[in-house]
C-alpha cells in the first residue's frame, strides 16, 4: 500500500512559517482537527513542526501565571521556530508502509510529513493512518475517506 494512498495530502494541511508568531497556531490547534502543523519556508520546503503537545507545553508555565494582557503579548511576540522541531523526520512516498511505520516507533514520534526528493510537503502520515490502513486491508473494506484527518 502506497503511503500516498493513506496520507492526508498537503491539500488538506494546514502550514506555518517560521516566523510567524504563537497566535497565529491558536485557531489551528483550538479546532482540534490538527494535531501538528507542518512549519515550511516560502517554496514549501519542510524546515519544521510543531505538535499541540509542543505548542501547549511551551504555554502552560505563562497561562498557570500571567494575566490575559500578558498572554496575549507572549503569543505574539514568540515566534513558531521557538516552539517548532526541527530537523523534522520526515519521509518519501516511495517508503514502505512497514518502514514508515517502523520510523515512528523507532523515533518515539506521531507522525511523519512526507516530502518529495527536493524535501517540498507533499502531506502528513500519522500513526492513525497506518492503524486505519491496517485495519481496512485485514477486513477487506474501503477505508472512508471522512476518516483520513491529520
Amino acid at each position: 500500500m502506497s503511503l500516498l494512498a493513506i496520507m492526508t495530502p498537503r491539500t488538506k494541511l494546514i502550514t506555518t512559517y517560521g516566523d510567524a508568531n504563537l497566535a497565529s497556531l491558536r485557531q489551528v490547534f483550538s479546532q482540534a482537527r490538527f494535531q501538528h502543523v507542518a512549519v515550511v519556508d516560502s517554496t514549501d520546503k519542510v524546515i519544521g513542526i510543531v505538535s499541540v503537545k509542543d505548542y501547549f507545553k511551551l504555554l502552560s508555565p505563562v497561562m498557570d501565571a500571567a494575566s490575559d494582557q500578558a498572554i496575549g503579548l507572549f503569543m505574539r511576540t514568540r515566534k513558531v521556530h521557538q516552539v517548532m522541531v526541527a530537523p523534522v523526520i520526515c519521509v518519501q512516498p516511495d517508503v514502505s508502509l512497514r518502514v514508515a511505520a517502523a520510523m515512528l516507533v523507532e523515533n518515539n514520534i506521531s507522525c511523519l510529513l512526507v516530502t518529495d526528493k527536493h524535501n517540498h510537503l507533499l502531506g502528513l502520515l500519522s500513526w492513525k493512518d497506518i492503524v486505519k490502513a491496517a485495519l481496512f486491508a485485514k477486513s477487506g473494506q474501503k477505508q472512508p475517506t471522512n476518516l483520513n484527518t491529520p
